[in-house]
């Protein structure tokens, strides 16, 4: 197993992890309504730090990642604008987004998606 292979598989392994690592599980579904369940890191944060002052900034940057191996293991298909994204939160309560933009790392295999309320 080369570098590359190697990352990748730590990188899975890692954001698959729901017990000590990153892993979230998350619904992706496509804009024909089918449904794949993934495991990967997810994120949604209220403020932003302005790096020169360090103050907050209002806003909300919403994104998740997963392995494109385990994706693609469901579906050919990747996510984009109209894909939609479903979740619960820490107290059990159901998030509905919309994906926005989609991101691969092809070096060693991981999206990244970018989320928001609507469409």
């Amino acid at each position: 197993m080369n570098v590359r292979e190697l990352a990748a598989s730590d990188a899975k392994s890692i954001l698959e992890d729901t017990e000590e690592g990153q892993g979230t599980e998350f619904i992706l579904i496509s804009k024909s309504k089918e449904e794949f369940p993934v495991v990967g890191s997810y994120g949604d944060i209220g403020y932003l730090l302005n790096p020169a002052t360090g103050e907050e900034i209002p806003g909300r940057t919403i994104q998740a990642a997963y392995s494109m191996e385990t994706l693609r293991g469901k579906t050919q298909d990747v996510p984009e604008k109209g894909w939609r994204f479903k979740t619960l939160d820490l107290s059990g309560r159901e998030i509905n987004l919309f994906v926005t933009m989609y991101e691969p790392d092809n070096t060693i295999g991981v999206a990244r998606i970018r989320l928001a309320l609507s469409e």
